[in-house]
C-alpha cells in the first residue's frame, strides 16, 4: 500500500513538472534560441532597455514581466527569414536579464492579431499565415 502512495505521488509530481510551458532559457544565444523554436534570423535590428515599471500590456500573454519589475530588461528586435504569406516581414523580440533570456514573442507587420509565441511556427504554417 506504502508503495502505491509513494508511486503516485512521485508521478503527480512528474506530471505537475512537465506541464509547466515556459520559454526561459538561461546564458542561450538569442539566435540559437530562436532557432530552437524553427525560426532563422535575417538580421539584428535593435536593442533597447525596457522600464518594467510601465510595461506593456499588450504583450502580458506571451511574456510575463511581473517576477522582473524593477529589473534592467533588454528587448532585441530581429528581422526574421521567414515571411508572411503577402510578403510582409516578421519580427522577433527577445527578452532579457543579463544574458538570460526570459522570453519572447513574434510580430508580423500589418498582421491580426500582431503578435504571436515563437512556439507557434508550424500553427502559423499550417494556417496559411506564414510561408515555409
Amino acid at each position: 500500500m506504502k508503495i502505491n502512495v509513494l508511486f503516485a505521488f512521485f508521478c503527480l509530481v512528474f506530471l505537475i513538472g512537465c506541464g509547466k510551458e515556459t520559454t526561459e532559457q538561461n546564458n542561450v544565444n538569442p539566435i540559437e534560441y530562436l532557432k530552437s523554436f524553427g525560426w532563422h534570423v535575417e538580421e539584428k535590428i535593435s536593442k533597447t532597455m525596457l522600464e518594467t515599471k510601465n510595461s506593456d500590456s499588450s504583450i502580458a500573454g506571451i511574456v510575463d514581466l511581473k517576477p522582473y519589475v524593477n529589473k534592467e530588461i533588454y528587448i532585441t528586435t530581429y528581422l526574421l527569414k521567414e515571411k508572411h504569406k503577402t510578403g510582409k516581414k516578421i519580427y522577433a523580440y527577445i527578452y532579457q536579464i543579463n544574458e538570460d533570456i526570459i522570453g519572447g514573442y513574434g510580430h508580423i507587420e500589418t498582421w491580426e492579431p500582431g503578435v504571436f509565441s515563437l512556439k507557434d511556427k508550424e500553427r502559423l504554417i499550417n494556417g496559411g499565415t506564414i510561408n515555409k
